[in-house]
């Protein structure tokens, strides 16, 4: 009897091991010879770009465009920028604050300064008026390849009752242009 088993033992293998090798034969064929093929193509003209130089050249590069040295109650101050796009590309442009420091702290003179910047190329527009403590930024619209654009910027300091905290106070910053 005991032949009898191990032979019956042996055919449940070879059976066992028959019902694997089959089922592994058709899961091969199914991935071998599947007829599924997927491919798929967009094109989306918002994702096009160019390459090329985007540049401009600044009327007050490296310089302080306008600073509150010397004013009192009722007087102002006005500068023009002038930025002229020197490259392929137009772009957009941003003025921005950076570094706005009052002494004494408070009150603080930049909360009194009113800011005012006007694009003057052509019809003039504000495009912002405010005290320097509002001013983070402002878009100075797109300057294109041999466009110019005139910017005027003027400082306020408005008339009214003198506050003798702000006696020989001072406000110290630097603008940037993105």
């Amino acid at each position: 009897m005991s032949g009898e088993r191990k032979q019956g033992s042996r055919l449940k293998r070879a059976l066992l091991s028959l019902v694997v090798l089959a089922s592994l034969a058709v899961a091969l064929q199914s991935v071998v010879f599947s007829g599924a093929d997927f491919t798929a193509a967009s094109t989306d003209p918002g994702n096009s770009f160019t390459a090329g130089d985007l540049a401009h050249t600044n009327s007050g590069d490296g310089q302080v465009v306008i600073d509150a040295a010397g004013m009192v109650p009722g007087a102002s101050k006005s500068t023009t920028l002038t930025l002229t796009g020197s490259g392929d590309l137009a772009g957009a442009y941003t003025l921005s604050e950076s570094g706005v420091a009052d002494t004494p702290a408070s009150p603080g003179l930049s909360g009194v300064l009113v800011l005012t910047v006007e694009d003057v190329t052509g019809t003039p527009a504000t495009l912002f008026q405010g005290t320097v403590s509002a001013f983070s930024a402002v878009g100075l619209g797109s300057i294109g390849p041999g466009e110019t654009r005139t910017y005027r910027l003027t400082l306020a300091y408005p008339a009214g009752p003198n506050d003798a905290a702000l006696q020989g106070a001072t406000n110290l910053g630097t603008g940037n242009l993105r």
